[in-house]
């Protein structure tokens, strides 16, 4: 068997082996066995890298998928050389690896829930480009290209937040500011926010309007515009807190 992707988790295992956390274009989320891979001398050891993108050949045992051999089809070199890359790097594979993939939610609120081998091109796809582009992209540039992957990865899943109109009046919204309702999954414009509830934050139309240029606009789009750290950072902490609602 052949599966190209990339390393989202290494762990070690008895007697010198690992076990990688592989993100394939082919199968999904699997995991993969790696005998001897601990050992200096081994042949597999250079195939048990993160940011690369890499074809493993693998064969099938009774509990386990096998490495037995592969190669690296593209090193993103340049995220090691950054601290901010390599924090947003790091930050999309814990995204890929804590909530992919996704099952249609029979809960409510939705919930997410993550079973192994389950095929989704289109997330496959956004998180290579995402790498590429942080890789190639100015050190400024990472944390906006990672909060466009999390927000694009959201719609992808079938969890888009509603952030073009009120959830409740269903205008657009002409104040100066909005309240994001993280339980009902989108903004609510001031006429329609009649009690102060814990599971809302305040955001102002400015970061609004970034976060819209996340979802919609391209990374080579992204790359040629300046946000303030303040609004990403906002934008951060509105998204990270969504994701954890959607838990």
């Amino acid at each position: 068997m052949i599966l190209q992707g990339f390393i989202l988790k290494l762990q070690e295992r008895k007697e010198n082996d690992l076990s990688l956390i592989f993100f394939s274009k082919e199968k999904g989320k699997v995991e993969i066995l790696v005998k001897g891979a601990r050992k200096p001398l081994s042949k597999l050891r250079g195939l048990c890298q993160f940011f690369v993108f890499s074809k493993l050949s693998l064969v099938k045992g009774k509990k386990n998928f096998h490495l037995i051999g592969g190669e690296e089809i593209k090193i993103f070199k340049n995220i090691f050389k950054s601290f901010k890359k390599l924090k947003e790097a790091y930050f999309i594979l814990k995204i890929l690896d804590n909530f992919f993939p996704f099952f249609p939610p029979s809960a409510d609120p939705p919930k997410l829930y993550a079973k192994a081998e389950k095929k989704e091109p289109k997330i496959f796809a956004l998180t290579l480009k995402t790498l590429e582009k942080i890789d190639i992209f100015k050190k400024e540039k990472s944390k906006t290209i990672a909060l466009s992957f999390l927000i694009k990865f959201l719609t992808f899943s079938g969890f888009r937040p509603e952030i073009n109109k009120c959830l409740i009046c269903h205008k657009l919204l002409q104040n100066d500011f909005a309240f994001f309702d993280f339980k009902q999954g989108g903004i609510i414009c001031p006429a329609c926010q009649k009690n102060k509830d814990v599971d809302q934050i305040k955001i102002s139309l400015g970061t609004l309007k970034i976060l819209q240029s996340l979802l919609y606009k391209d990374f080579d789009f992204l790359k040629e515009k300046d946000f303030s750290e303040e609004n990403l950072v906002e934008i951060e902490d509105l998204l990270e807190k969504f994701l954890a609602w959607r838990q």
